[in-house]
């Protein structure tokens, strides 16, 4: 039996590639994907240690830049931030 990262065998169902997933945890997070494919990343999260673990780092640093306060920054860093978010926002 040969192992494929990218195959559900318990449901055999295709599960989104790790690359697919890693950039939709930000919308995952926020709750901010189609319910189908909330539910896709949720199986694969449950089945790829990889991936669950990546999840887990993201919450982390989401929730300890969300604990520093602006004037905890170096200004370069803090302007840097700044310009990259002006360009971001949707």
């Amino acid at each position: 039996m040969t192992s494929d990262p990218d195959h559900d065998r318990a449901s055999d169902h295709p599960r989104a590639p790790c690359s697919r997933v890693v950039s939709l945890l930000a919308d995952f997070l926020e709750e901010r994907l189609p319910p189908s494919t909330h539910l896709e990343l949720t199986r694969h999260l449950n089945d790829c240690h990889s991936c669950h673990t990546q999840l887990q780092t993201y919450r982390s640093t989401v929730s300890l830049l969300r604990s520093l306060r602006e004037e905890d920054l170096p200004t370069e860093l803090r302007l840097t931030l700044s310009a990259f978010l002006d360009r971001n926002e949707s």
